[in-house]
């Protein structure tokens, strides 16, 4: 079935990404910075190196709704048409990597734990704070 991500698979990336995405561990020592653009969390050893530009863009989401989940939901709820279809487009990518059964280390509890707001918020006051 084609839908909106354009493809007819089940699976949202192409066998060769997915294994790559899946072959990704955890790192102890990773280290978790700040994302400015998109004002997400993204740890060093869970993005994919050498993907198709698809794969690139719909791990973006990922990461996105990520550190849109640790936000209160008030913050989600924004007036702005744009973010509220960015948030359901990253929402939907969510779920549907959930479903697919994708082993991802972004997917750890540690990594979607609502405690990492803190860390957000911190790591996001550094970086308006050199502007």
């Amino acid at each position: 079935m084609n839908d909106l991500f354009g493809t007819d698979s089940n699976d949202l990336f192409p066998p060769a990404d997915r294994a790559k995405i899946e072959a990704l561990t955890e790192d102890p020592d990773a280290k978790v910075g700040y994302e400015l653009t998109k004002g997400m969390l993204v740890w060093s050893d869970e993005k994919p190196r050498d993907v198709e530009l698809s794969t690139f863009d719909k791990m973006m989401m990922l990461l996105s709704y990520r550190s849109m989940m640790y936000r209160p939901e008030g913050f989600r709820d924004s007036q702005d048409e744009f973010v509220r279809d960015w948030f359901a487009a990253c929402r939907a990518t969510w779920e549907r990597a959930r479903a697919s059964g994708l082993r991802w280390i972004g997917f750890a509890p540690s990594r979607t734990d609502p405690a990492n707001l803190a860390l957000l918020l911190e790591l996001e006051k550094v970086e308006f704070s050199d502007m």
